[in-house]
């Protein structure tokens, strides 16, 4: 006689994402994308991955820097032979940087062209991040909201060194004052995250910083309470609502049996 092995952990999502082009934009030059587009298991042998990318250098440059990351994310990670996940992203990082930057240099002007990028790994009960700049990724779960990138702008350095309060950073003139983006010079600095935990229950959001008119409650709010479809246009609307000048991408991933 056999007995068909109880599955407790968490095996799969459920997963939506929407993008809006700002108030005062003529075009969203934000990009994002899941991969394995078709599947939702988390026992893929590469994991499941998600990504968000919000660009700059102007209209149609800043487009290009974000979907050119997010496609090159995509190729690499999945073309690398390496064995660790990390390895992987942080390969993946640096050859979409370098993707970038050399394109920006085929152009006679000097117009800088980049992108920040947040990139995140679920695969089996684990989570893996990489990002650069200052679009972000959470995680939420009835207990709580916990932001799992650091913002690399100059007014979130402030707040690390003590100089200003959170919310002083969230008026502050150079809240969007990047340190870190991907393809305006050859060397990047990554940060990654590894092996964390992941259970049913939990769920992450990914967004660009169009999302920062909504404060981390009314996040955990609209994502526990609604299918990550609802969520997603709920908070995409309040962040229109509250000024949106920014162009804003939301993705909402829940772990589930």
């Amino acid at each position: 006689m056999f007995f068909k092995r109880k599955n407790n952990g968490p095996v799969a999502v459920s997963f939506a994402q929407r993008s809006e082009v700002g108030r005062v934009r003529t075009e969203n030059q934000d990009s994002c994308g899941k991969f394995p587009e078709a599947s939702w298991s988390l026992a893929e042998p590469q994991g499941l991955l998600f990504v968000v990318a919000d660009g700059m250098g102007g209209h149609m440059r800043g487009r290009e820097a974000s979907a050119l990351a997010v496609q090159t994310l995509q190729e690499d990670y999945f073309a690398n032979p390496s064995p660790t996940i990390a390895a992987r992203l942080q390969r993946a990082f640096h050859s979409a940087n370098a993707r970038i930057y050399e394109y920006a240099q085929s152009f006679a002007d000097d117009h800088v062209m980049g992108t920040t990028c947040s990139a995140l790994l679920l695969k089996d009960a684990m989570a893996y991040i990489a990002h650069v700049g200052d679009s972000r990724i959470y995680r939420i779960n009835r207990d709580g909201i916990w932001q799992l990138t650091h913002d690399h702008t100059e007014a979130a350095d402030l707040v690390q060194r003590g100089i200003l309060t959170e919310h002083e950073a969230q008026n502050h003139p150079e809240r969007s004052m990047l340190t870190r983006a991907l393809g305006i010079e050859l060397t990047l600095e990554v940060d990654l995250r590894e092996s964390i935990p992941i259970q049913i229950g939990d769920y992450f959001l990914l967004c660009t910083d169009g999302l920062v008119k909504v404060d981390a409650q009314e996040i955990k709010k609209a994502v526990i309470k609604q299918a990550p479809e609802q969520a997603c246009e709920q908070l995409i609307q309040l962040a229109l609502a509250r000024g949106g000048h920014d162009n804003v991408t939301v993705q909402v991933a829940r772990v589930k049996a």
